[in-house]
C-alpha cells in the first residue's frame, strides 16, 4: 500500500505507469537482472570478436577505448543495459518503453537541453583555452568516418542509464515512497556509483562520484519538473559526446576525442572543476526556467 504523495501533475502522469506494480521487490529482480543480461551481452560480445580475431582486443584496443573502435565497442556493450531494462520493464511491469520515457514534448526536450549544454560547454572551453592548450589527438576525417556510428551508440548507453535510473527507479521508488530522499536521491546515488573506476580515477575517484552525483541529481529535477527524460536524456548525450568525442582526458575513453587536455585527469585542476559546475548549475538553472510547465499541484492517496 503506497503512502501519500504529493507530485506537481507532469510528474504524477509519470510516475502513474508505476502505480500498478509497486512492489519493491520487483525492483530489486529488475536491478539485478539488469547487472545480468548487461554483463551476460558484454561477455557474449567479447567472445564472438575474439573468436573472429584473436589478435583484436589486444591489437584495438577493445572495450578499452584507446581507439576509435575501441570506444565504439566500450559503448556498444550498453546494447545488453537498453534491451534489459526494456525486457525487466515488459515482464516484470507488464508496460513498454515509452512507458519509462514519459510523455510531452520529449524530443523538443531533449534537442533544448542538448543545445543549450552544447553551447555553454562551448563558451567554457574557450575560457579554459585561456589559461591552458589543448592537445590534438585524432584527425578530423577519422573523427567524421565514425561520427554516424559514435551517435547511434551514445544515444543507446546515455539511454540505457537514463531508462534505468530516472526513468524505471525514479517511476517505481515514486510509487511507492513519497520522501524525495526515497525517490530522488537513491536512484542518482546509484547512477553515480555505477561510474566508480579506480583504476582511471585513482586518488579522486570519490570527487568524480560526486560530481557525477550532483549532475544526476540536475537531471532527475529536470525530470520531476517535466514528467519526461528529454531532458536529462538530452543533456546526458550533449556531454557524452563532448567527452568522448570532441575534448577528452588522455587515458579515459580518448580514442576518438579531437583534442584532449594536457593533462591526466587525476591532475586536473581546480579551475577545470570550478568551470564544470559553473557551466552544468547555469546550463540547469536555463533548463528549469525554459521547460517548465505550468504546475498543478495533484495531490493522491492510495
Amino acid at each position: 500500500m503506497t503512502r501519500a504523495s504529493t507530485y506537481n501533475e507532469p510528474f504524477e502522469s509519470f510516475v502513474a505507469p508505476a502505480r500498478s506494480k509497486p512492489q519493491i521487490w520487483r525492483v530489486v529482480v529488475a536491478v539485478l537482472a539488469w547487472f545480468a543480461i548487461g554483463f551476460g551481452f558484454a561477455v557474449a560480445l567479447a567472445a564472438i570478436l575474439a573468436y573472429r580475431d584473436p589478435d583484436m582486443v589486444a591489437s584495438t584496443g577493445l572495450f578499452v577505448g584507446t581507439t576509435p573502435l575501441g570506444v565504439v565497442s566500450f559503448l556498444s556493450v550498453f546494447v545488453g543495459a537498453f534491451l534489459g531494462i526494456w525486457l525487466i520493464t515488459l515482464v516484470l511491469h507488464r508496460r513498454g518503453l515509452r512507458s519509462l520515457i514519459g510523455r510531452g514534448p520529449v524530443l523538443r526536450n531533449f534537442i533544448v537541453a542538448a543545445g543549450l549544454f552544447a553551447m555553454l560547454q562551448a563558451i567554457n572551453v574557450g575560457l579554459w583555452h585561456l589559461s591552458y592548450d589543448s592537445v590534438p589527438n585524432v584527425a578530423l576525417d577519422t573523427f567524421l568516418a565514425w561520427l554516424p556510428i559514435l551517435i547511434a551508440v551514445l544515444v543507446i548507453q546515455t539511454g540505457a542509464e537514463e531508462l534505468l535510473c530516472r526513468g524505471y527507479l525514479m517511476q517505481q521508488l515514486a510509487a511507492r515512497f513519497a520522501s524525495r530522499w526515497v525517490w530522488m536521491v537513491i536512484p542518482q546515488v546509484f547512477f553515480a556509483l555505477l561510474h566508480f573506476n579506480p583504476a582511471t580515477y585513482g586518488p579522486i575517484t570519490w570527487v568524480i562520484i560526486g560530481f557525477i552525483f550532483i549532475l544526476a541529481m540536475l537531471w532527475a529535477d529536470l525530470t520531476r519538473i517535466t514528467g519526461n527524460l528529454g531532458a536529462a536524456w538530452g543533456w546526458h548525450f550533449a556531454n557524452n559526446f563532448i567527452v568522448f568525442g570532441v575534448f577528452g582526458s588522455p587515458g579515459d575513453v580518448d580514442g576518438l576525442a579531437l583534442r584532449v587536455t594536457p593533462y591526466d585527469v587525476t591532475d586536473t585542476p581546480m579551475l577545470a572543476y570550478v568551470g564544470a559546475v559553473a557551466t552544468m548549475v547555469l546550463t540547469w538553472v536555463i533548463l528549469r526556467r525554459l521547460l517548465r510547465p505550468c504546475l498543478h499541484i495533484v495531490v493522491l492517496r492510495h
